[in-house]
């Protein structure tokens, strides 16, 4: 089976998509946390929050086109990126820490994919 790009970049969008959902809801989390009462409130219509939920809105459509073209056995094993990019992303967003061995496991799940995606 031939991979052509357009389906790669439907599951570098998907992933894309994912990560930004993750770490903008997680930014708006942090802005409203002192809001105490009204902190569901304020995130229900806060834009940046609206616009996470779109972005997993817009991932689950890019699934379905990359699924599409895609056998599920290697497109699937790429949704684990989101376990390297979040933890990095959070690391320079919000400073959170990083450590050594959650590192290792970040490898081992780059590791693992790039052989799934060659035995193919």
């Amino acid at each position: 089976m031939g991979v052509e790009f357009r389906s790669i970049f439907l599951l570098f969008c998907v992933v894309a998509l994912t990560v930004y959902g993750q770490l903008v809801i997680k930014a708006r989390a942090l802005a409203h946390a002192a809001d105490g009462s009204a902190y569901l409130k304020a995130m229900l219509f806060d834009p940046g929050v609206l616009s996470g939920l779109a972005a997993a809105g817009l991932a689950a459509v890019a699934w379905i086109l990359a699924i599409e073209r895609l056998e599920v056995g290697f497109a699937y094993p790429f949704m684990a990126l989101s376990f390297v990019f979040v933890p990095l992303g959070a690391k320079f967003m919000f400073t959170e820490p990083l450590p050594p061995l959650q590192i290792l496991g970040m490898a081992l799940i780059v590791i693992g994919i790039s052989m799934s995606a060659l035995a193919r």
